[in-house]
């Protein structure tokens, strides 16, 4: 039977290619869903390096009405949750980013059936995006759901608990800025979802992100030692992510040289 390579990215339906994934073989899975609020028009602030100074102006992304319902237009998780129940080990979890709307839809899915929903984990921006209009509150926070499998306690590999103080469900973090940033509009902090990996999955272990985008939880994974399948349908973001992986390769290759070429 064919299946789903290992450290590589995958062209194609992220629901459709769990069925190319062996039962229970993956100990993670972490993904970034479709929010289901998405507009004609996507506005984020470009933190990118131009000139050697960082820029601070706000970059329009629009999208017509078919690239909309390829991503974030009347998705509903119930699917991808169900079709993934295979996959996952008896000690992974789900962690999946969601938006405020959908995170009752999921906590109520992982109750039905029997799962075990932990905790929301909020993402704190340090610098959120301003509200020009004035009619709301900055967004200044995004959530994920950590939903378990099975029960979770210091036996489990899949949860490496630390120290009380680093094991907080609040993750600090500016907008992804300078080297780091993409140009896909929904790009989470590496930082953070390395933080995730290390805590939920064990070291050589397996995740899954079956809405890949960029790339950032498969290099969070490679980064971290853990492996990783990721699935994306838009061909443009797998090759974004595959760069991302070369580039993280040179960057560590020449980190192993410099320290091979130090006398002792």
């Amino acid at each position: 039977m064919f299946q789903l390579p290992i450290n590589e990215f995958t062209t194609g339906d992220g629901i459709a290619g769990m069925k190319y994934i062996p039962d229970e073989s993956v100990d993670l899975i972490h993904t970034d869903i479709p929010y289901n609020i998405s507009c004609e028009t996507k506005i984020f602030r470009d933190y990118r390096q131009a000139n050697g100074k960082k820029k601070s102006a706000n970059i329009s992304f629009n999208f017509d009405e078919e690239s909309i319902k390829k991503w974030d237009h009347n998705f509903s998780p119930i699917p991808f949750l169900d079709a993934s129940i295979k996959c996952l080990h008896p000690t992974g979890s789900w962690i999946i980013w969601c938006s405020e709307q959908q995170y009752g839809t999921l906590r109520q899915w992982g109750e039905d059936r029997g799962f075990h929903p932990r905790q929301m984990l909020t993402w704190i921006k340090k610098n959120p995006l301003p509200m020009f209009r004035l009619t709301g509150y900055r967004q200044a926070t995004e959530i994920m759901i950590w939903i378990a499998k099975g029960p979770i306690g210091r036996k489990n590999p899949n949860f490496i608990f630390t120290h009380q103080n680093e094991m907080t469900n609040v993750f600090e973090s500016p907008i992804c800025s300078g080297k780091e940033r993409t140009a896909h509009p929904t790009q989470k902090p590496l930082s953070i979802c390395q933080k995730i990996i290390k805590t939920h999955c064990r070291p050589g272990g397996l995740v899954l992100d079956s809405f890949s985008g960029s790339g950032t939880i498969a290099l969070a994974a490679y980064s971290t030692g853990r492996n990783f399948i990721a699935i994306e349908q838009e061909e443009k973001w797998n090759k974004v992510a595959e760069k991302r992986i070369r580039e993280y390769q040179v960057v560590k290759e020449e980190k192993t040289d410099k320290f091979e070429q130090i006398k002792f």
